[in-house]
């Protein structure tokens, strides 16, 4: 979105997270799980700042689904995650586990509190997605990465 003050332009982004090639680990199925929900996450901020500003819209539901279907697939996401991790023996894999715990555990209190959440926590709460992202992501998912990637190309040599 432009806004024009003055003759001057001023450039606002109404996405939280930009996608950043520091969140490609090297599995396309995760780097392509990880894209959408970096846009799931830029949904919901969105859904966010759109209801804020659009007083006719029921704004809790609006938020709410946006988050429901960030949630749904952040679940659907570290299942596959923690699949691939568990088949690999990965060594972190409980303490990365606990780590998708804990953000899924975070998420489920927001989301049945969304009703009750005012505009700045849910700012607050969309502020914990994009650091959980930048640290999650960007830096957590890396320690797997070899072994997935070894993992999976024994696999695939298996099937050849």
């Amino acid at each position: 979105m432009k806004a024009k003050s003055a003759g001057i332009t001023n450039s606002i982004d109404e996405n939280l997270i930009r996608w950043d090639p520091k969140f490609k680990i090297g599995i396309p199925l995760i780097d392509a799980q990880h894209e959408h929900l970096v846009k799931l996450c830029n949904d919901f901020y969105q859904s966010l700042l759109k209801s804020k500003s659009n007083a006719n819209e029921d704004y809790h539901a609006l938020v709410k689904q946006t988050l429901e279907t960030c949630l749904n697939y952040a679940a659907t996401h570290f299942k596959e995650e923690e699949r691939l991790m568990e088949a690999s023996h990965f060594s972190g894999y409980k303490q990365h586990k606990d780590s998708h715990n804990s953000f899924t555990a975070k998420c489920e209190i927001a989301y049945a509190d969304i009703d009750k959440l005012s505009i700045s926590e849910a700012i607050k709460f969309a502020l914990f997605l994009y650091d959980w992202i930048n640290t999650h992501i960007a830096h957590e998912d890396r320690l797997y990465m070899p072994t997935l990637v070894e993992f999976l190309k024994e696999q695939k040599a298996k099937q050849a």
